[in-house]
C-alpha cells in the first residue's frame, strides 16, 4: 500500500538506525521480580515481540525510586546495579532478532498508591489528589526534586550499561513528570512551577544530565499526553511548545500519547473509538517542530 511505503525502510532516533519503522510503545505486563530484575518470564515475552519484526521495543514502565516510585507490584527497575546481570539477558536476547530497545524511566507521583509505597504518602509537584486514586499526596521539597531527577540519570546509565539502545522519559499519562508539566496538577510557586519555562525544568535537567552522563548520542525519547482531557489540563497548542522546547534541550524523539488517569478512556481507548485516532495529536506536534 503506497501510503505504508516507507514502514519497513530504514529508521533513526537521532544517531541510532533502526531496521524498520515498526515500533513496540510501552505496554505494562508486570512480569518481572518483585525485586525489579527480568524474570526469564518478561525475558521471553519480548523475545516473542522482537521474533516477529518490531524494529524497536520501549519496556514497560521502569521505576527510578523504590521508595515512592513504585508504579506497580512487578515491575522492571533500573535503581541499582544488582539488576544488571537480568537486564542484560533481556537487551541481549532482543538484540539477537536486529531488533532495538529502549527502557522507559519512570516514577508515578501521584497516580498509585499508598499500600504500593509500604504505607507512605505519594509525591506530587502539588499536594492536589487525583480524583481517580483518591489520595492526596504531598508536595514535594526542591531538595527532592534535585534527587529524583538524579535517579532519573542514575537509571539511564544503569540502561546503558545493561546496552539498551535508549531511554524514554514518561511524561504522559498524569506521572509525575507530566504533573509537573501540567498546569492542573502543578501549583508551584517556586523554580518547578508556574511559566511553561519553570515547568518543563524537571525535564530540561534530567535530559541535560542524562546526556552529560551516557553521552550526547544515548537516543532519549520523551513520552507526552498531547492533550490531558482536564479542564485546565495540557492542550495541543501547550504541548506543541513543549515539543518544542524538549527539541531544543537535546531529545531525539516524542512519542505521543493522551490523557491522565482521570480521562482514563483517552490513554486505553474502549472499541466504539475510531481506530488509528491518536495521529490527530501526534500530527500538530510534528508539523510545528523538527522531529519527523
Amino acid at each position: 500500500m503506497p501510503e505504508f511505503d516507507k514502514l519497513f525502510t530504514l529508521g533513526h532516533i537521532g544517531k541510532l538506525a533502526i531496521k524498520n519503522r515498526v515500533v513496540m510503545p510501552a505496554i505494562g505486563v508486570n512480569l518481572a521480580r518483585l525485586n525489579g530484575e527480568a524474570s526469564n518470564d518478561i525475558i521471553r515475552y519480548y523475545e516473542e515481540r522482537a521474533k516477529g519484526g518490531v524494529g524497536l521495543i520501549i519496556t514497560e514502565i521502569t521505576r527510578i525510586d523504590d521508595e515512592t516510585g513504585v508504579g506497580t507490584l512487578k515491575q522492571l527497575s533500573v535503581t541499582s546495579p544488582a539488576v544488571l546481570p537480568q537486564l542484560q539477558r533481556l537487551v541481549d536476547t532482543v538484540h539477537k532478532y536486529d531488533c532495538k530497545l529502549f527502557i522507559q524511566l519512570h516514577h508515578p507521583g501521584r497516580e498509585t498508591s499508598s499500600r504500593l509505597l509500604g504505607g507512605q504518602q505519594m509525591v506530587a509537584p502539588s499536594a492536589i489528589a487525583d480524583k481517580q486514586v483518591q489520595e492526596v499526596p504531598r508536595a514535594l521539597t526542591v531538595a527532592e526534586i534535585k534527587d529524583l531527577i538524579q535517579k532519573f540519570i542514575n537509571g539511564a546509565t544503569i540502561a546503558q550499561a545493561a546496552g539498551a539502545d535508549g531511554v524514554e522519559l514518561h511524561a504522559a499519562h498524569g506521572y509525575l513528570l507530566n504533573e509537573f508539566l501540567s498546569p492542573y496538577a502543578n501549583r508551584r510557586s517556586d523554580q518547578y512551577g508556574g511559566s511553561l519555562e519553570n515547568r518543563l525544568r524537571i525535564l530540561h535537567e534530567i535530559i541535560t544530565g542524562i546526556k552529560a552522563a551516557c553521552g550526547a548520542d544515548l537516543p532519549i525519547s520523551v513520552r507526552i499526553s498531547a492533550d490531558e482531557f482536564v479542564e485546565g489540563g495540557l492542550k495541543i497548542e501547550d504541548s506543541i511548545a513543549i515539543a518544542q522546547a524538549l527539541e531544543d534541550y537535546g531529545a531525539d524523539a516524542i512519542n505521543v500519547s493522551s490523557g491522565i488517569y482521570e480521562s482514563q478512556q483517552t490513554i486505553i481507548e474502549p472499541g466504539n473509538y475510531p481506530q488509528a485516532g491518536k495521529p490527530i495529536w501526534a500530527r500538530p506536534l510534528k508539523n510545528k517542530s523538527k522531529f519527523r
